[in-house]
């Protein structure tokens, strides 16, 4: 613990003074959670202080005079659920947005206390939904402030360690996660994670800029479409309309900048620019090039009028890798000298909000998304030896209408139509696996005509009488390059059995169609169908207080025409099938009173075949045992400590059994698939913050310690035989003990 030592005297080296009038303040919109419109007359409180305000008639607040420091917010009115954000910091000379959507009440009347909701949700999200604020991924320790390591703790996620943010949902691989940004679909969210692999270093989005993450890991509206496992839905902020902010962080994994604030009277802005320190880290150590990127997020509001909101949304991201000398494909035996790879990507968006009718709103989003990269292998003499040129571009456009027919009944009808324009062209020499299989030089050149996917949904949320509420729904979908259509239906209910205590189910049918890298090696995977999942989850939640929940759900996947690859070849069949099922119990305590904390354990199984004479074999992201807990706690004068504790039972992998001679060299014999496992992963991360107040501005500096007690975690073994025939296995770890230090000035 010497470093930490270290880290507290620096930190107590550098303390400033702070001034008594450098109040912050906060603003935002409140409005009803299902129509969108605003609630003038909505009270906004400062929990525990006298501070407060009564929204004007367009649902908007602006709260004065607040002394740095944090705080819970809460707003109510009558007729509907108040809504507490429990979690909010107000800096100096500095405006926090904080935004509130109620729900009505089914109490009517104006005398009852209705009780204050920290886990407030949408009511067709009835299972398997955890949503987290920006505070909360910020100072989340073993995270370096991503997201989706943040996320790799959550209940029915496992962790692909810490080389990789990839979320490994119930059992399902990487590609079978939806990610949206403020309703615009994007590939890889990613750094350095293509489609189909399981690695990715860091998210492209910067968590400051996010008002919410929603997770849903099943049983997701019919809304969500076209994958099968879990759904990440980014909301932005809308950059506040009161004062110009900016933040500056860096830490081991980057440089970033971000502001926001208002632009004309009705608009405001928000924007972030990050750029990557890992090459700049390597050349000051004269080691070998690492990869760089820069990624930048931004979001432009305007409102038009009081009914009408329009918002652009972009983003970009570009990364890098230059590497002379020797490098290693992990799939085969084949060496380089030389490796080139791009990977780039943005997605562009606006987003239309309407609010038609008083009890009626339409949102219509028009969006590019564009994804792919470039590899050049050899010599320093031929680099071109091997390579891929990959593109993929949507055009969308969707529309959803929200109608409340009555307080007891809501609508949801929409559609949406995409147009896919892709390339993919590759080039392989002749080459050798490590088990000797040949495989032989190929060219492939895919450039498919412009096709289109095309899908309607209809969702109903009717609470039948006061502890029951019904959402069901359909989804249909077309994918004309594969010339199919699928009906997904969805359906949800809840129950209030008591007071705190409501019991869950749902089921529904997800499918995923083939993608484009999928479809290209060969002319004959055009004729691929989509896989599908069925879902079926039960559960109980409890809410042991304001504050905090206890859940515990048992779910069962059932996977069918799973595409797979069979042999050596480019041909893909639907012949896969399987199931993964599992329970998962947690516990969730949101941010109050100066302590934070949640804990789960998930038990599942993942079971996968490739054809109907194959048995079951377990799935390579099947991790039966799943352990998470993670506690955070304010003590004072700026200070914050936080810990996580992560327990995995080991992925399967495929041995080598023996080694056999070809032509005087050994080649390996694999045994049974995923007939062995990896050793379990473990390790405790702990995280410690402090805020410096200095003048009109604050510092917060933070050190998060991975891996404390330097556990060995092996994330892969390669085998290889040498020239008698042994073989010789070496381990891949993951990080030891990796200090992580950071600062966020905000001014």
């Amino acid at each position: 613990m010497k470093l930490l030592h270290q880290f507290t005297i620096i930190l107590f080296t550098v303390q400033f003074g702070f001034s008594q009038n450098n109040a912050g303040s906060i603003s935002g919109e409140i409005r009803d959670a299902v129509t969108k419109q605003p609630l003038p007359g909505a009270t906004v409180l400062i929990v525990g202080t006298r501070l407060g305000i009564v929204a004007n008639e367009n649902g908007y607040y602006v709260i004065k005079n607040i002394d740095p420091g944090k705080y819970v917010l809460r707003a109510s009115m009558i007729g509907y659920e108040s809504s507490t954000n429990a979690d909010v910091t107000v800096n100096p000379l500095r405006n926090k947005s904080i935004q509130f959507n109620l729900n009505s009440s089914s109490v009517e009347m104006e005398t009852v206390e209705i009780q204050s909701d920290y886990f407030s949700k949408p009511a067709e999200n009835i299972v398997s939904m955890r949503t987290l604020s920006p505070e909360e991924i910020r100072r989340s320790p073993g995270s370096a402030e991503d997201i989706f390591r943040v996320m790799q703790s959550m209940p029915g996620v496992a962790t692909a360690g810490g080389k990789s943010a990839q979320l490994i949902v119930r059992g399902g691989s990487p590609d079978e996660n939806l990610t949206l940004l403020d309703n615009i679909e994007i590939y890889n969210p990613i750094h350095f994670a293509r489609t189909g692999e399981s690695m990715g270093i860091i998210s492209i989005v910067n968590p400051a800029l996010l008002e919410k993450v929603d997770f849903l890991t099943g049983g997701f509206p019919a809304k969500y479409g076209d994958k099968m496992s879990s759904v990440f839905d980014m909301t932005l902020q809308d950059g506040n309309k009161e004062l110009y902010n900016s933040d500056i962080n860096a830490n081991i994994a980057g440089f970033g900048l971000m502001v926001d604030g208002p632009i004309a009277e009705n608009g405001s802005m928000i924007f972030s620019l990050r750029r990557g320190f890992f090459d700049m880290l390597t050349s000051i150590m004269n080691k070998p090039a690492a990869p760089r990127y820069y990624d930048a997020v931004g979001k432009i509001t305007y409102d038009l009028n009081p009914q009408n909101r329009v918002s652009l949304v972009g983003f970009y991201y570009i990364d890098q890798i230059d590497r002379e000398g020797t490098t290693k494909e992990s799939s085969a035996m084949s060496k380089y000298d030389y490796l080139a790879r791009d990977d780039y990507g943005s997605a562009f968006g606006l987003n239309w909000r309407s609010l038609f009718a008083h009890n009626a709103y339409a949102l219509t989003t028009v969006s590019f998304t564009g994804n792919g990269w470039t590899t050049r292998q050899g010599t320093l003499t031929n680099r071109s030896l091997r390579g891929e040129d990959i593109l993929e571009n949507e055009y969308m456009i969707k529309s959803e209408i929200t109608y409340q027919v009555h307080p007891l009944l809501d609508l949801k009808i929409g559609g949406q139509q995409k147009f896919i324009d892709s390339k993919n062209e590759s080039w392989l020499p002749e080459d050798t696996t490590r088990t000797g299989t040949i495989i032989p030089a190929t060219t492939i050149s895919f450039t498919p005509k412009t096709t289109s996917k095309s899908a309607l949904f209809v969702q109903a949320n009717y609470h039948l009488f006061l502890p029951l509420t019904i959402s069901a729904g359909f989804r249909l979908e077309r994918f004309k390059l594969t010339n199919e259509m699928n009906l997904s239906p969805r359906l949800a209910v809840s129950y209030q059995v008591l007071e705190n205590t409501t019991l869950n189910a749902a089921y529904g049918k997800f499918v995923q169609s083939p993608a484009s890298y999928q479809i290209s090696p060969d002319p004959r995977n055009l004729s691929l169908k989509s896989s599908s999942a069925l879902h079926y989850i039960v559960g109980i939640e409890q809410r042991v207080s304001d504050d905090s929940k206890a859940t515990i759900e048992i779910y069962h996947k059932d996977l069918l025409t799973v595409i797979v690859d069979p042999d050596s070849t480019n041909l893909l069949l639907n012949t896969g099938s399987g199931y993964s099922e599992g329970i998962e119990f947690s516990y969730q305590k949101k941010f109050t009173s100066g302590f934070v904390g949640s804990a789960s354990y998930s038990y599942s199984v993942s079971k996968r075949k490739d054809n109907a004479l194959q048995s079951l074999y377990d799935f390579e992201y099947d991790r039966p045992h799943i352990i998470n807990l993670i506690s955070g706690l304010e003590i004072g004068n700026g200070w914050q400590v936080g810990a996580k504790f992560q327990f995995a039972s080991g992925n399967p992998y495929t041995p080598a059994a023996s080694a056999v001679s070809k032509n005087g060299t050994y080649y390996l014999v694999d045994g049974p698939i995923n007939s062995a496992r990896y050793p379990d992963y473990h390790k405790l991360d702990i995280r410690v913050d402090k805020q410096f107040l200095i003048g009109d501005w604050s510092l917060t500096a933070y050190l998060d310690l991975w891996n404390v007690y330097n556990r060995e975690n092996i994330i892969s073994y390669s085998f290889k035989a040498d020239a008698a025939g042994t073989i010789i296995l070496n381990p891949r770890y993951d990080f030891g003990v990796t200090p992580i230090v950071g600062v966020t000035a905000k001014f």
